[in-house]
């Protein structure tokens, strides 16, 4: 009877672990002296309110437009037109985008893009995303989850709608095939011996999805979603560059520009109108501001 109840409890607590183990909840490591000087500043409360924030992206990606070449309203219909275009009028990677009835207004209602509502900020756009998701990563019986391993500066990248790219890919299953499904996984810089800090992983590592794989307590809590490879496991590492993982789910959706890049070009929307596509020092101020305020 012992045997029995072991047994069937055995698998329940396996689940409970893998459930706590392929979440995203990212920890931000201070140095002590650092860390006590501002939880002496800000109190504790509030500066474990502002580390938690800091170890997660915006939910905003910034467009800056060129006021000289365009206006902002000129920019918002011909983005949302070439959303339409693409298909994605029903969301961006998964965004929902509320319905046009043409004219401005319907754009500045819009649930995903509008503009930034602050005086003196009228050439800036807001995209807007979600965040974050849980996600289910499902394996087969008896068999570990396929997974693949990106440096902090790849995952920062998919965290804000890219794909995984072949150079930030450090580690990957064995056995991982052309059209697998993948989970993605973090290696963080750990503090090395000679005070720096190092990633401690060669690339091409091969994972077995046991306890003695490289960074598996530390990748504990840091799975950032999951996809389709792109390729088998030995061409991501034979390859310079490319698409080495199509991501499917992501802890955080936001709209990643690349779909909007090749349109702007076929309809003569001039380069120089966006002078930036990425997140910028705006929207996460404003974003910690009106939080913690």
């Amino acid at each position: 009877m012992d045997s029995s109840a072991s047994a069937s409890a055995s698998p329940t607590a396996a689940a409970a672990a893998d459930a706590d183990r392929y979440t995203y909840s990212p920890r931000l490591r201070w140095q002590p002296e650092v860390e006590e000087y501002f939880a002496a500043a800000y109190g504790r409360d509030r500066f474990a309110r502002i580390s938690e924030a800091l170890a997660h992206p915006s939910c905003y990606s910034c467009i800056r437009v060129n006021t000289l070449k365009s206006s902002t309203d000129a920019v918002m219909h011909k983005l949302m037109n070439l959303v339409d275009q693409n298909g994605l009028c029903g969301g961006i990677n998964g965004l929902e985008i509320g319905q046009q009835n043409g004219g401005e207004q319907a754009h500045e209602g819009n649930s995903v893009v509008h503009k930034c509502p602050y005086s003196g900020l009228d050439n800036v756009l807001f995209v807007q995303g979600s965040g974050p998701h849980a996600l289910h990563y499902d394996s087969q019986p008896d068999q570990s989850i396929k997974e693949v391993i990106v440096s902090r500066k790849c995952a920062e990248s998919v965290l804000r709608g890219a794909q995984v790219y072949i150079p930030g890919v450090l580690a990957c299953s064995s056995h991982v095939e052309k059209g697998d499904k993948v989970a993605v996984s973090v290696a963080i810089e750990q503090p090395a011996e000679d005070g720096g800090w190092t990633v401690g992983i060669t690339r091409g590592t091969v994972l077995q999805g046991l306890q003695s794989d490289a960074h598996h307590e530390e990748r504990k809590g840091l799975y950032i979603g999951q996809g389709i490879t792109a390729m088998s496991r030995s061409g991501i590492f034979r390859v310079p560059h490319g698409v080495a993982v199509e991501m499917t789910e992501r802890v955080y959706k936001l709209p990643s520009f690349n779909v909007c890049y090749v349109p702007i070009h076929a309809t003569n929307f001039e380069r120089c109108e966006i002078s930036s596509l990425a997140i910028t020092f705006i929207a996460d101020f404003f974003r910690r501001s009106i939080h913690y305020k």
